[in-house]
């Protein structure tokens, strides 16, 4: 089968998008995670007390919460904390090309990655090259956890704090002021599974806001002779 047919075919059989229906009450901006118990249950069997790569703006209720799991945890705010003096120039229509960091950690260091919208907020052609990044930081068996808000084919807005109140429920607060915040690009569902491609997709959920939620793991499929 070639390249194409085996992406069809992974997309075919890749989970159904589900829409998340848990109500909230009225004035109460948090929503409901589908993917955050599922992450913190995988990352405690790849490791009892894991290493977890936070990707989002610093937030010490995350800090303590994933400490309190056992989770041992480094956080790299990027994109949307990068300081507005490492902007580079904007280009008309390119809003979102940021520059990124290069991850200096060693090969297979994580049980788990909380991208949160970060991926989101970089091009698409960017994106690719930055998961194959996270690919080569997992451990087998690990995670990937991400947002890309906005509808298919829709940008979201402009980056905010993910923080975790519960394994069920998040909120996403505002950017600090310093902070860079950069609109997300138009992500289509079959972009998000082609970023995805050398993953398992555990879940792809999306919300009623029309955020897609995915959970990915980093498993080590057999060599054909």
């Amino acid at each position: 089968m070639n390249g194409r047919g085996q992406m069809v075919k992974k997309m075919m059989a890749a989970p159904t998008i589900q829409a998340a229906q848990t109500p909230r009450a009225s004035g109460d901006a948090s929503f409901a995670s589908q993917c955050l118990g599922e992450f913190l249950s995988r990352v405690q069997r790849v490791d009892p007390h894991p290493a977890v790569l936070d990707l989002g703006v610093l937030c010490g209720a995350n800090i303590a919460f994933l400490g309190a799991k056992g989770c041992r945890v480094s956080v790299e705010s990027l994109p949307a904390a990068l300081p507005e003096t490492a902007a580079r120039p904007q280009i008309p229509g390119k809003e979102s090309a940021i520059p990124i960091s290069p991850l200096g950690y060693p090969p297979e260091s994580f049980s788990g990655v909380l991208a949160w919208d970060a991926i989101s907020r970089m091009p698409v052609a960017d994106a690719g090259h930055f998961v194959a990044t996270l690919w080569r930081l997992l451990m087998d068996g690990g995670v990937v956890l991400a947002f890309f808000p906005g509808g298919p084919g829709h940008p979201g807005g402009s980056a905010g704090r993910y923080r975790i109140l519960a394994e069920d429920r998040l909120i996403v607060e505002p950017a600090p002021k310093h902070t860079l915040s950069v609109p997300t690009a138009s992500f289509q569902n079959r972009d998000i599974y082609t970023l995805f491609s050398r993953f398992d997709v555990v879940r792809l959920s999306q919300l009623k806001s029309g955020t897609r939620e995915v959970l990915v793991a980093k498993t080590r499929r057999p060599v054909k002779a």
